[in-house]
Parts: C-alpha cells; sequence; structure tokens
C-alpha cells in the first residue's frame, strides 16, 4: 500500500481568483486558509491582504461538526472516502429545478467501493434554508449503469451535466474483461422518476469514447485518464489516453466535437437480449415516445415505459469517434497523465493554433503544436521539459492573465512561462516552429512572436533560417575524418529526428 501523503494540493476557483490550498491529511483542521493558499493571479489587495493577515489563523472547520452549508451537507455521495480514488464534481448554478443551485459529482458513496455513483445533492433554498428537493443518483448496485468506475471529469454544458469516466465494459463482459472510456449525460432539470424511482435519474445516458490509431486493425487506447475543456468554449473536449498498462504500454491525445457526443445520445440505444446473447443495437421500434434521455419539464410525469426503458438501456450502441480520424498525439512507453490546452489566434495572418501541455508520470511536459491547412490537421512535437523529475504530474491549468502554466505533483506546485523563446530556443529552427515566438534575424535571438519576425509553424517556408544559420569555417586535408555536430547536447525532443546536411556553395547557395 502506497504510503500516505501528509499533505495534498487542491485547486479552486472563487470569485477573488484561482488558488491552490495545501490540506493536512493527517489532520485536516490544522490546515489553515491564510498561510495554506497559493494564490494564482494575485491582485494587489491579495498582496496586502497577505501581510496583513500573516499571523491570523483561520480554522478551515470552523463549523462545529452537527453544522453544515445548506446545498452541501454530508460529504457522502459527493467525496471519496479514499483520497486517492479518482473523482469529479461541479457546482452548477442554473437550470436546476426550482433553478436552484447543486453539486453534481462522480465518485464511491460508500467505504467498500462497492457503490459508485453519479450524484446530485439535495436542493436548498438559501434564503429560507429549507430543502425543496431530494437528491438524485444513479442506480445502486447496477453493472448497466456504473461498474466500477474512474471519474476524471465533469462539465456543466448548455441542459446538461456532462462526465468522463472509464470503467469495465460491461457489453464486452462475455468475451472477457476490457475497461471502456465513457461519456455520460443526464438532464440538469431532471427530477427523477415516480415511486420507487423518485431518487433515480430519469435522463441518464453513456456512451462509449474512442481514441485509436485509425487502420484496417485499428489500435485503441481505451483508458481515459484526464479531460480538459478551454474556458469560453463549450464545443471542443480534449482528453488524454493510455493502453492497458499490463500490455504494450502506449498514450494518445485525441479530441472531441460536442456535436459529435450528442449526436451519439441521439443515435440508437445497445441492449443485450439474454445474459447469453450479444450486445445489439435497439430496434427503433422499441424506443417508447418521448425518447429516454430527453429533457422534459418534469421528468416524474414521464410515462412508465420510458422510466423501465432507460433503466434498462442506458448504454448507447455508437462510439463517439474522436476529430480528424486519429490522435493528436501518441507514443509508445509513456504514460499522459493531464493536460491543459492554450489557442493562439493570429488576426492579422488569419492564422490559429493550439498548444498542448501534456504531462507524464514521469515529470515531463510534452509541448505540442496543432494547425488546420487545406482541411487537414496536423501536429508537431516542439519541445520536451523536464519539470519534476520522475514524478507523476496530478494537476495543470493556464492563467491567461499570468501567461503561465501552473502543474502540481505530490509535493510541489511549479508556476512556467507558456512562452519560453529567449531562455529556450538558442537556434531559428526551433525558434519558428513555436507559435508563441519569433526569430529576430538581425539580432540573431529568439522572441515573443510579433509581425515581422520570422515564424513557420507549418514548416512551408524552406530555407526560412538559411540567412541565420551559424557559420563555422572548418579546414581538413585530403582524407581526414570530421565530427559535425548542431548541438553541444542535442534537445531531447530532437533525437529521434532525421539530420540532414546540405552542402552550400558561393556561387549557387544550399
Amino acid at each position: 500500500m502506497p504510503p500516505r501523503l501528509s499533505h495534498y494540493p487542491i485547486a479552486s476557483s472563487t470569485d477573488r481568483g484561482d488558488r491552490i490550498f495545501r490540506l493536512n491529511l493527517q489532520n485536516i483542521s490544522q490546515s489553515i486558509c491564510e498561510r495554506d493558499v497559493l494564490i494564482l493571479e494575485p491582485s494587489g489587495s491579495d498582496i496586502l491582504s497577505c501581510v496583513s493577515k500573516g499571523k491570523r489563523e483561520a480554522n478551515l472547520t470552523h463549523l462545529p461538526r452537527s453544522e453544515y452549508v445548506p446545498g452541501i451537507g454530508l460529504g457522502i455521495g459527493k467525496c471519496p472516502y479514499d483520497p486517492a480514488d479518482n473523482s469529479t464534481a461541479v457546482y452548477v448554478e442554473k437550470g436546476n429545478p426550482f433553478g436552484l443551485p447543486a453539486l453534481y459529482s462522480g465518485t464511491n458513496a460508500e467505504f467498500t467501493k462497492a457503490d459508485s455513483v453519479i450524484f446530485r445533492s439535495d436542493l436548498y433554498n438559501f434564503t429560507s434554508g429549507r430543502k425543496e428537493h431530494n437528491f438524485k443518483r444513479t442506480v445502486k448496485y447496477d453493472s448497466k449503469w456504473l461498474d466500477k468506475p474512474n471519474f476524471v471529469g465533469s462539465f456543466d454544458i448548455g441542459q446538461y451535466v456532462y462526465f468522463f469516466f472509464r470503467e469495465h465494459a460491461v457489453e464486452y463482459i462475455n468475451c472477457g474483461k476490457a475497461i471502456y472510456s465513457r461519456i455520460a449525460r443526464v438532464c440538469k432539470n431532471d427530477r427523477g422518476g415516480k415511486y420507487m424511482t423518485g431518487q433515480n435519474w430519469a435522463t441518464y445516458l453513456k456512451a462509449r469514447i474512442n481514441c485509436s490509431i485509425s487502420s484496417e486493425f485499428p489500435f485503441y487506447f481505451n483508458e481515459i485518464q484526464s479531460v480538459y475543456k478551454m474556458p469560453h468554449d463549450d464545443t471542443k473536449f480534449f482528453a488524454t489516453f493510455t493502453t492497458n498498462t499490463h500490455g504494450i504500454m502506449g498514450s494518445a491525445v485525441c479530441s472531441y466535437d460536442i456535436r459529435d457526443i450528442n449526436a451519439a445520445f441521439e443515435g440508437k440505444f445497445k441492449e443485450q437480449a439474454t445474459s447469453n446473447s450479444a450486445w445489439l443495437p435497439v430496434l427503433n421500434s422499441k424506443v417508447p415516445e418521448p425518447r429516454p434521455g430527453t429533457c422534459v419539464n418534469d421528468t416524474s410525469g414521464l410515462p412508465d415505459s420510458v422510466l423501465n426503458f432507460i433503466r434498462k438501456h442506458p448504454l448507447m450502441d455508437k462510439a463517439i469517434d474522436h476529430e480528424f480520424g486519429n490522435p493528436v498525439f501518441y507514443k509508445r512507453d509513456i504514460i499522459l497523465t493531464k493536460l491543459v490546452v492554450d489557442k493562439i489566434r493570429i488576426d492579422k495572418l488569419n492564422q490559429e493554433y493550439l498548444v498542448y501541455f501534456i504531462g507524464t508520470s514521469t515529470g515531463n511536459i510534452y509541448k505540442i503544436v496543432q494547425f488546420i491547412r487545406y482541411g487537414r490537421r496536423h501536429s508537431n512535437l516542439l519541445d520536451i521539459l523536464e519539470v519534476a523529475y520522475n514524478e507523476p504530474i496530478q494537476e495543470m491549468g493556464i492563467s491567461q492573465k499570468t501567461g503561465s502554466l501552473y502543474l502540481a505533483t505530490d509535493h510541489v506546485v511549479k508556476q512556467i512561462d507558456l512562452a519560453m523563446c529567449t531562455r529556450r530556443y538558442d537556434s531559428c529552427i526551433r525558434c519558428v516552429a513555436d507559435p508563441y515566438c519569433g526569430w529576430d534575424k538581425e539580432a540573431g535571438v529568439c522572441k515573443l512572436y510579433q509581425l515581422g519576425l520570422l515564424q513557420d509553424v507549418a514548416n512551408e517556408t524552406s530555407g526560412i533560417c538559411d540567412t541565420s544559420v551559424l557559420k563555422k569555417r572548418i579546414t581538413a586535408s585530403y582524407g581526414q575524418t570530421l565530427h559535425l555536430s548542431c548541438f553541444v547536447k542535442v534537445p531531447q525532443v530532437l533525437r529521434q529526428k532525421i539530420v540532414r546536411w546540405y552542402h552550400h556553395s558561393t556561387e549557387k547557395g544550399r
């Protein structure tokens, strides 16, 4: 059993900015808000407050154990008993029954981990303090709904809350054991069913997520590890996947469009007629009206045929495919853990790039650029940053205000500049490939990109760096062997690249 951590970093988003708190797991009451908080985007008032409150102690557990915040309540169904469990939660303020805020979570609701649940807390009226609506949850101990899931993310988008997780594949059980990645969806205004089904979701659906290398025999990365959605963009999801660690080890990054996700939920359902039958699509004639999973004004008024159908058929038939037919990036013998994505837009040149920062289990960050050319997606590995030696990267975040990437392992929190042009690139060939940077051929240095500097992210301009190549005169006699090298130490990202040498003539050039 791995050793327990004495402290653990958690992220929080408030109206005062993004923060990271350090909690003492041996005794949470010893955690002090002012002492154990790191403000990622501090303002002037925050700095003054830090100075003035330096000696003041505020206990995290200031409420008596018999009291709790209305609408949050006890932790059962909202957070796991074991801090090592993979859980997720999202606080939804709009769209719930009676317009009341609620916490949605995916976690284990029992100490034995036998009861995995997608849960919505009781709905409270904060003005009166009165409970207006009971909690909602997935059906208990039903492997068709959830089967030993590991949750990695949850998002509030439109009428729905989406959950990403991996779980044992119930549709594969007759052929052996397998783990598939899933996305589940519930309506925010779901009020449950009637009678015995009143505490259960009446709109819960789930579908498989596919991340694979396309070919006649696709190679699948079945186990989702993390998911990311850019702020203010509800149309795209980005996720890291791995193969099963007991086989050939490999990882990939795939991207998904919300339209493809919702199209899968509008498709056919999947069913197993008997315990020995294959899982097959449900005939349209067997699907009741209104269509199961559709958001309605009051789900408690749905007919029994709809409630019984969705209880037995939560799984969709069609898997959700990733964009452009192939992963953004894949590599063998590596475990990708977390990722964040930044968008760079150069309006005057009508160019747009996505830059992925992908953490690994060994403490590295892979920096990848993606761009579209002639309707096709291209992606290139730009850099490999060694940030935490042999420690898995557990959390990552981006601050546009500070232009920084934040990451956390079990023991440290680090801040890294998104654009590290001058400090990272000393050659034109690497500088022009990074959309954050541009090469100043007059000064011979890499700078933050602006119009007038050299840049060629798509590698479309042949010889763009010819005038910036460092020239060194070497005299050799006939029959002499020379060792030619570009770098004193070859960067890790270039070690697998093919090196091409060109002869430059005074008359003809390259």
